[in-house]
């Protein structure tokens, strides 16, 4: 599977718990939509407020399962694991890059992977 470089940095850091990492990786304008939680944060400052939320303490771990790439969309089918109560579920990655940056990025729960 040949993803572009930030996915798979983004992902790669993601299961090595770097927070710092994971911010860096989008533009100042980006934007995340966690439809699980029903949350859009815009920038710099809310997506990094976002990662030590949904993202830290948790002992995520994300494994690819499948990737394509749709009108300038890539679309991720994942299985993660970690301390929360649906553990291991799908979730399904949707992350639009602009000059090797996330500029935007969607995730969406796809039930349990059970």
């Amino acid at each position: 599977m040949k993803l572009p470089s930030p996915i798979v940095d983004f992902f790669r850091m993601k299961n090595q718990h770097d927070d710092d990492g994971l911010w860096s990786l989008f533009t100042d304008d980006a934007t995340v939509i966690d439809a699980g939680e029903g949350k859009t944060m815009k920038g710099a400052d809310q997506i990094k407020k976002w990662i030590q939320k949904a993202i830290s303490g948790l002992n995520l771990q994300t494994d690819i399962r499948g990737s394509k790439e749709q009108d300038g969309e890539w679309v991720l089918d994942t299985v993660m694991t970690g301390d929360f109560k649906a553990s291991p579920a799908r979730f399904e990655y949707f992350i639009t890059l602009k000059e090797d940056k996330i500029t935007a990025l969607r995730v969406e729960y796809r039930g349990s992977a059970k």
